[in-house]
């Protein structure tokens, strides 16, 4: 079995929790509309899956996002209900330290640009620890519904397929990135993910 060369790491349900019927709440406070109508005019529509696939800049995802709603939104508030849904999961954050000391890791997240000019104001502790190395699917103009992605940001991490882990709590993204030829690890809690790097030996037993 190859030694692991490189893990990129998702997001959301897995460096964070996000709770996004909270997300949905807020904006519905924020809006004065039923957390419903949010929901299935910005995410059930398929529009904010557009933002992830990069078909518009953070500008026009703002004012569409608004258009949509018939609400006006500012960009602070945007963020804000982003951010209150999130909660860092600081085990993990720590443990992707660790593994830095060892090997390059990444992360990639299925969001738009709006997010990623923002991340430090939103997510903080992960913008410190990944940096340049953070990377959102509408930098490479589709998801991770696709093996697409997976080819491109290895291209752009000079990584391999076979020696590289990726990390995800989504089983429609596990089964792409197996498609694209990554290792991968169905992400439900740090003991299972800490078994799997024991048995690539990115761990002490």
């Amino acid at each position: 079995m190859l030694p692991i060369e490189l893990i990129i790491f998702d997001m959301d349900g897995v460096l964070c929790d996000t709770d996004f019927a909270r997300r949905l709440d807020i904006l519905g406070q924020m809006t004065s509309l039923d957390a419903k109508v949010v929901d299935d005019a910005i995410f059930q529509s398929g529009f904010d899956d557009q933002a992830d696939r990069g078909l518009h800049t953070a500008e026009e995802y703002l004012r569409l996002f608004a258009g949509r709603l018939g609400v006006s939104l500012s960009r602070e508030d945007w963020l804000r209900a982003r951010g209150d849904a999130m909660t860092p999961d600081h085990a993990m954050l720590a443990l992707v330290k660790q593994l830095q000391q060892k090997l390059p890791v990444a992360m990639l997240t299925n969001n738009g640009p709006l997010l990623q000019e923002n991340f430090a104001a939103v997510f903080p502790e992960a913008a410190e620890l990944f940096g340049s190395w953070a990377f959102f699917s509408s930098q490479f103009k589709a998801t991770k519904e696709e093996p697409d992605i997976f080819y491109a940001i290895l291209e752009t991490l000079d990584g391999r397929a076979e020696s590289t882990l990726f990390i995800d709590d989504s089983e429609s993204y596990i089964a792409s990135a197996r498609t694209a030829g990554l290792k991968t690890h169905h992400f439900k809690g740090i003991h299972g993910l800490e078994n799997t790097l024991r048995q690539f030996d990115l761990m002490q037993s």
